[in-house]
């Protein structure tokens, strides 16, 4: 059997005759409805919807224009449908005219569409593509709780004030801004796998095992309160660790059987490793991501290695990407390590770091310490790299 690649084509009108024999066309290209995407996950509040807006002439654009909005997009998950856009506006200098720069890129809502209504905490993040080192630029994360209901009213909710300089300019003129959301419902985020765990992180009565670790200076008080956690979400989590549990006995802390010794990590550090075991979080991965990088490399806590990763890469900049390179290329973080060499392209910032005579101190660590990394990330520095051309219209375009 062979199968036909075979290309869709027009429906072609066809002909028929009525009873005074008079020959007519019925168009059968009639459109009978339409197709929208939506996903359905276990949990929305992981999900994050990422959305780009190419500002097509970018300066030519918004000197003609008093406010500019970008195309309608949706995110439908779980039977709930958003609708939203995003809008430039512009500050009013002192004599009543119009500021280009910075921009005020804002976050609306247009309408909604669910089965049920309820309240959702919506998080959301701008960012701007430098052009020349090719890296989102993003803003600190947003969040605000919204009343979710069937509307298809305009709703503002956020904004920022947003520079724009030459390196955010492409080589065809045009700037990409892009949002990440994240919708988060209330009663799924009270009910989830995520929560539960949460809540049995905190039931200290079941514990049986005594966490030791170092108390530093920002944490003086942790002999008082020691952490503990239970030995099977050990053992569950991580066969590193698992060996590391040692029997224990002490009249002090009933019911701990086990004791497992981490150190060599402080107190802050071992709490967030705690969280992250149980609830697959960290809320200071922003403070924590490079010490925690090298935990999940030694206990082959795959997720968390992935988690930093993911946000070490978003955190890249002319001043860090050597001691990220540096770490990525210890933990064996291929990911980490191909986007931190990507990020040395073309980025005259970095050139000057690395340049004979001139070199910061990361990039001498890196000479003496790793002379092949060094040289390889010298041979990424100054080298090409071509973007893909996305369709557009004159006002903007958008890509997922």
């Amino acid at each position: 059997m062979k199968l036909l690649n075979i290309m869709p084509t027009k429906p072609k009108h066809k002909t028929s005759k009525t009873k005074n024999n008079q020959n007519f066309k019925e168009p059968l290209d009639v459109e009978v409805g339409s197709i929208h995407e939506e996903l359905e996950v276990p949990v929305a509040s992981e999900l994050v919807f990422r959305k780009i807006w190419n500002i097509m002439r970018f300066h030519h654009t918004i000197k003609k224009r008093d406010l500019l909005d970008s195309p309608e997009f949706r995110c439908s998950v779980n039977g709930v449908t958003t609708f939203w856009n995003i809008s430039v506006r512009f500050w009013k200098g002192a004599n009543g005219k119009k500021v280009t720069n910075p921009l005020v890129i804002c976050l609306n809502l247009t309408g909604c569409d669910t089965e049920e209504t309820g309240q959702a905490r919506i998080r959301f993040q701008f960012g701007v593509w430098d052009a020349n080192i090719k890296h989102w630029e993003c803003c600190p994360i947003s969040s605000v709780v919204l009343n979710l209901q069937n509307t298809r009213e305009l709703l503002s909710v956020g904004y920022k004030s947003l520079g724009i300089m030459d390196r955010h300019i492409d080589n065809s003129k045009d700037v990409k801004i892009m949002v990440k959301i994240q919708i988060i419902q209330s009663d799924e985020e009270v009910h989830s796998l995520s929560q539960d765990m949460g809540r049995l992180m905190l039931d200290e009565d079941s514990k049986d095992t005594l966490v030791e670790c170092h108390c530093d200076s920002e944490n003086k008080d942790c002999h008082k309160t020691p952490f503990k956690l239970h030995s099977w979400i050990v053992r569950t989590r991580s066969e590193k660790l698992a060996k590391r549990l040692q029997e224990y006995s002490d009249e002090t802390h009933k019911g701990v059987k086990y004791i497992l010794s981490l150190t060599e990590y402080s107190y802050s550090v071992v709490n967030e490793l705690i969280r992250y075991i149980y609830t697959d979080k960290v809320d200071s991965v922003d403070k924590y991501a490079s010490k925690l990088l090298a935990i999940s490399t030694v206990y082959h806590l795959q997720g968390l290695k992935g988690l930093c990763e993911r946000h070490l890469i978003e955190s890249l900049t002319p001043s860090n990407v050597a001691n990220i390179l540096l770490m990525a290329d210890q933990c064996r973080c291929e990911n980490l390590r191909k986007a931190a060499l990507h990020y040395c392209e073309d980025s005259e910032e970095i050139k000057g770091n690395v340049h004979i005579g001139k070199k910061t101190l990361a990039w001498r660590v890196m000479e003496m310490v790793n002379p092949d990394l060094f040289m390889e990330a010298c041979e990424s520095i100054g080298s090409s790299s071509s973007n893909l051309d996305s369709p557009g219209t004159p006002g903007g375009s958008w890509s997922d």
